[in-house]
């Protein structure tokens, strides 16, 4: 099998499925844990009036949303939801450190692996590598067509692949939707997702600036595994 014959191969870039389900599992047990039984209850009933009222206050982000797809529609207003929930009862800043690392890093886990079908991807004709960056290559130029993360240039090398965005559909939306800390929630998933990920497709991640962390771009380098300069602390 050939990588190009994935599932997800030039797809839409969505949370999957199988990662959509154990998201609610997680933030189930971490809401459980951080509030209690009652807590979490209140929790719950807030997130859930909070994603009414943000649907009827913002229907183009709504609109612009649904056109990237039906999840990530779903996501922005329950993610925003349950975020502004925390936020009255922990602040804005330790509600976005409890969604970052009781949550988002979780989910990351399981997430990046299942968007880049990473055991169907070890099993496909030639280099895990090069199946890796064709796989990027074809998943940005899928996201710049549909002009959410725009892919201004990329550069294939041997044993690197560059690509630079330009735009952030997370940024834009959030932003649109008044939480725009949650604009960063993609980069952190990326931190651990690519971690996660790197020993199976034989890559190590690098970028040192994003969008929504202040910088004009994104700028991801893939190497090839062992080829990578010692800045993985400086990731963004």
């Amino acid at each position: 099998m050939k990588v190009q014959e994935l599932k997800m191969y030039g797809a839409k870039l969505e949370m999957p499925k199988e990662a959509v389900k154990e998201q609610t599992k997680i933030m189930f047990h971490a809401l459980l844990k951080q509030f209690g039984l009652l807590g979490m209850v209140g929790v719950f009933r807030d997130a859930f009036v909070n994603q009414i009222t943000l649907r009827k206050k913002h229907p183009e982000a709504r609109r612009k949303a649904a056109a990237i797809s039906k999840v990530i529609e779903k996501e922005l207003f329950v993610f925003s939801g349950f975020f502004l929930a925390l936020a009255k009862r922990l602040g804005r800043e330790k509600a976005y450190d409890f969604f970052k690392t009781e949550v988002m890093n979780e989910i990351a886990k399981i997430s990046m692996a299942a968007i880049y079908q990473v055991k169907d991807m070890k099993k496909c004709d030639g280099d895990i590598f090069e199946n890796f960056k064709k796989f990027n290559i074809a998943l940005f130029e899928r996201t710049t067509r549909d002009r959410t993360w725009v892919m201004e240039s990329f550069e294939d090398t041997k044993d690197k692949l560059t690509l630079k965005i330009t735009t952030c559909a997370n940024v834009e939306l959030f932003s649109e939707l008044g939480v725009p800390e949650l604009g960063r929630f993609g980069c952190d998933h990326d931190l651990v997702g690519y971690a996660a990920i790197e020993d199976d497709v034989k890559c190590e991640f690098r970028r040192m600036c994003t969008i929504a962390k202040g910088d004009d771009c994104c700028v991801f380098e893939f190497y090839r595994k062992g080829t990578a300069p010692d800045t993985a602390h400086l990731n963004k």
